[in-house]
């Protein structure tokens, strides 16, 4: 068998006339139509001129490598100049087809067996090979391929140094090979067989989430199997950093889909001061297209064991939940403590009902401090579970609801508020036969529940209805006058006794009258033109605001049993009067920026009382009293979304005192932000401070999408205090990320400093999970 000459050997001969050229181009026609019948295998080659066609066919012809064809046909894609273009159709007995590509070189061992070289491209069905040398064997219908292997699958890539594959099974071995395969899954191995559509064999490899030819990561391995959609499965594997192993595992599940599917999901390892060494097993049961559930064992080498459970539904698309379940032996106190949460939402129930239960609950308000390791939930105090059913119909809406409030005292000593249930019916503001005045009303009907540990425990019922008018005086734009009135009635199954600690037995109902009166303006306005950043133009808005607000006194106001807001309305006979300022800007660019907006306001007000024996402040003796409130100013400066100011202060005219005051403002650049609050209070009368705290927080992106700092600092100067502060770093790559988190809280009594570490894998999730840390003197309840 004589080799082809390369493209350059044949480009060296020519014929110099044109007629000669077409003369040799007839006769090769004729020479290629009269082997069809036998051909195997279809050729085209193409050359820039006429010349090099000619010269390139007497070579092939002097050499014996023509090719029998059928026909000559011409492909989508344009190969280069010293490229052929070629196209191998299969026995009908084999299942036919047609296999097409381009190479350096192209020979015929036999009619049924082609061998390509010279970086050879061949696409057969929705495979494509790619190699230095290419063989494709018709008879058995098998590629073999060597130096620089590709082959292409849809998304999947193989690629390596040999390949042997069966074209009618799809399956094969490469060596020395690489696989990337979704969801960004990638291994590679001494061999790798595909021995299935979707399932792989790989001999001395390892596996991993990373790109990069040196991974941050992975799990070397002696042998594994790779199911594509299910699991790879490894013995003896080795968890590396880069190429340093660090951990060791007899065999292990990795999760090779991103789709849902039974199986042990990937052990999590961690650590705490207090329980010691930790290890994680988990389970993951699908139980249908809507259903699943996740069982999970956390094992200590200081004696503790948890079990949990995970359970999530989606039976449609309106309706969803969560519930987790999680219950740990907890050696030192030989009990079982417990946590219990569940989310539920259907939307779009019949009657254009929407329902939502959030339940959450722990054997003990201490369980957040021992057993969480996320730190904003160390310090949780009150725990909030409702379920309700609400509906809104155009101007009115119902709602009933169940819910409770705990709150956290001390150890053993917690107050509890329950309705069980409430029922609200509210009719929003409705405009009567055409009138300028309009109809609302709020109504709810409670039975509620109110305890302390050890102390009380009332039960009673309540019904609430409260109507109210309203008419607009004015139409002018410049001008607004309402006034509206009201009475509410509340009945109560129960009264307390004087000194709150018990019920009578005796049912009581409140009536009282309320009324308002608002005037907003007149109102003066100018509007100014001029370019300043992103607005083109300004309005200036400068309005006065009158308001007077009646409530009728109720005598009877001790026997309530409070409850809630409802329960709590006092007398009220005041007036107020505000004169506010208004700056709005309207950029340049409406369809850019949107239109316009407020971005300044500046409000000073004063509150007073009409009734003498109502004073608004007064001394501690009582011997001062003014009917004048404080004189409050709030300050708020907005030029755009990303930043913000607002500012208040109280000054005290009974006493000439500055006694409170506070700033808060915040800004974004990006990914990165900052802000700070700073109030202050203290006694009007005689100047000693009350308060005086600082809360600075801020965000930075160190490395643009890969390293994060965040930080939040709280400071008392009145005790020379650092309350809390609380840092935290995360890292992002391609493949993995670690948040390192310290946090620092103290007062008077204690201070603890907690830190935690945790490292997740990408396509497995937390893999190391470490916290510590240490406990200072004494609170109650811990």
């Amino acid at each position: 068998m004589r080799s082809s000459r390369s493209g350059r050997q044949r480009n060296s001969r020519r014929l110099g006339r044109r007629s000669a050229q077409r003369l040799w181009g007839s006769l090769f026609a004729l020479l290629l139509l009269a082997l069809g019948p036998a051909a195997a295998a279809q050729v085209v080659e193409e050359w820039p001129d006429d010349d090099l066609m000619l010269g390139q066919q007497e070579e092939r012809e002097e050499d014996g490598a023509t090719a029998p064809s059928e026909e000559l046909e011409s492909s989508e894609a344009e190969p280069g100049p010293d490229r052929i273009r070629y196209q191998i159709p299969f026995p009908e007995d084999k299942g036919g087809g047609v296999a097409t590509g381009t190479a350096g070189n192209l020979e015929y061992v036999r009619e049924d067996y082609v061998v390509a070289s010279g970086g050879v491209e061949l696409q057969y069905q929705d495979l494509q090979f790619q190699g230095q040398r290419v063989t494709v064997d018709l008879k058995t219908e098998q590629v073999t391929a060597e130096g620089d292997v590709i082959i292409d699958q849809g998304p999947r890539r193989l690629v390596g140094e040999t390949l042997v594959f069966d074209l009618v099974t799809k399956t094969g071995t490469v060596t020395n090979a690489k696989a990337f395969v979704d969801p960004d899954i990638f291994f590679e191995g001494k061999i790798i067989k595909k021995v299935a559509e979707d399932t792989y064999e790989v001999t001395d490899g390892m596996i991993t989430s990373c790109i990069d030819d040196n991974p941050d990561w992975s799990f070397r391995l002696s042998k594994g199997r790779v199911e594509l959609g299910g699991w790879a499965k490894a013995k003896h594997a080795r968890f590396r950093v880069k190429k340093v192993p660090l951990l060791y595992f007899p065999q292990i599940l990795y999760p090779a889909s991103t789709d849902r599917k039974s199986g042990f999901l990937f052990p999590n390892l961690g650590y705490s001061e207090n329980r010691g060494a930790l290890l994680g097993l988990a389970y993951f049961l699908t139980l249908g297209p809507s259903y699943d559930t996740t069982f999970y064992t956390d094992l200590y080498t200081e004696g503790y064991i948890g079990v949990g459970n995970e359970f999530r539904y989606r039976p449609s698309e309106n309706t969803r939940g969560i519930f987790e379940g999680y219950v740990i032996d907890d050696p030192n106190s030989a009990e079982l403590r417990w946590k219990a949460f569940w989310s539920h939402v259907s939307e779009q129930l019949p009657l254009g009902l929407r329902g939502v239960v959030r339940y959450q609950n722990f054997s003990d308000f201490n369980f957040f401090r021992d057993f969480e390791r996320d730190f904003s939930n160390v310090a949780i105090r009150r725990l909030r579970s409702e379920g309700f059913l609400t509906g809104s119909w155009g101007q009115q809406s119902f709602t009933l609801l169940v819910d409770q409030n705990e709150t956290f005292i001390a150890a053993g000593d917690i107050t509890t508020a329950r309705r069980l249930p409430e029922a609200e019916y509210r009719l929003r503001p409705t405009q009567l036969a055409g009138l300028p005045i309009y109809l609302d009303l709020v109504s709810s009907l409670d039975y509620l529940q109110s305890e302390r540990t050890d102390r009380f425990d009332q039960k009673w019922g309540r019904a609430d209805i409260f109507p109210n008018l309203t008419a607009a005086l004015s139409t002018l734009p410049w001008l607004s006058v309402s006034v509206s009135a009201g009475e509410r009635v509340t009945w109560y199954s129960d009264t307390r006794n004087e000194d709150g600690t018990d019920v009578t037995g005796e049912s009581l109902t409140r009536a009282i009258a309320t009324a308002n009166s608002s005037i907003v303006g007149p109102s003066f306005s100018r509007v100014f033109d001029g370019k300043i950043g992103r607005f083109g133009k300004f309005k200036h808005i400068l309005e006065p605001r009158w308001n007077y607000r009646y409530v009728q006194d109720f005598e009877d106001a001790n026997q309530i049993l409070r409850f809630d807001e409802i329960d709590f309305i006092p007398f009220a006979n005041v007036f107020s009067v505000n004169l506010v300022n208004r700056l709005l800007a309207k950029p340049i660019d409406t369809e850019l920026h949107g239109g316009a907006r407020e971005i300044m306001s500046l409000e000073i007000g004063q509150l007073y009382s009409l009734d003498e024996t109502v004073p608004l402040e007064s001394s501690a003796d009582g011997t001062l009293t003014s009917t004048q409130g404080p004189i409050n100013l709030r300050y708020r400066f907005n030029p755009n979304r990303d930043a913000s100011l607002e500012a208040r202060l109280s000054y005290s005219t009974l006493f000439n005192e500055l006694f409170s005051t506070s700033i808060s403002g915040g800004m974004r650049f990006g990914p990165h932000g900052a802000g700070l609050t700073w109030f202050t209070s203290s006694n009007p009368e005689t100047g000693v401070a009350r308060g005086n705290q600082v809360r600075f927080y801020a965000g930075v992106e160190l490395w643009p999408s890969h390293l994060r700092l965040d930080t939040q600092i709280n400071y008392d100067f009145e005790l020379s205090l650092l309350q809390s502060q609380r840092y935290i770093i995360q890292y992002f790559s391609q493949c993995f990320g670690y948040r390192f988190e310290y946090r620092d809280w103290q007062s008077v009594t204690r201070q603890d400093r907690e830190f935690r570490f945790a490292l997740t894998l990408k396509n497995i999730g937390t893999f190391l999970d470490l916290t510590g840390g240490t406990r200072n003197g004494f609170s109650p309840g811990y």
